[in-house]
């Protein structure tokens, strides 16, 4: 896929998502593409997301559990650190 010269891999996933037939598919990208924006077009084109997440500061785990375990949505059983 090309891109625009200003564009970046931020603003490009989306795009690159629009063209993918992603149902019932697992999408993994880098710690640079958790973001928001990603994950629910992932989940609204009926996909599933495996992001890895770097640790950055020293309580980042501790306060990413906490998070994880107020959503709803999540299969708590899934969330691990490896």
């Amino acid at each position: 896929m090309k891109t625009d010269k200003k564009s970046n891999e931020i603003t490009a996933i989306p795009e690159l998502l629009d063209s993918l037939d992603i149902k019932d598919t697992i999408v993994s990208v880098d710690a640079l593409n958790c973001q928001t924006e990603i994950a629910d077009k992932i989940v609204s084109k009926g996909g599933d997301y495996l992001f890895c997440v770097k640790v950055i500061k020293k309580n980042y785990t501790v306060e990413l559990k906490k998070d994880l375990k107020n959503m709803s949505n999540v299969d708590k059983k899934q969330i691990r650190k490896l």
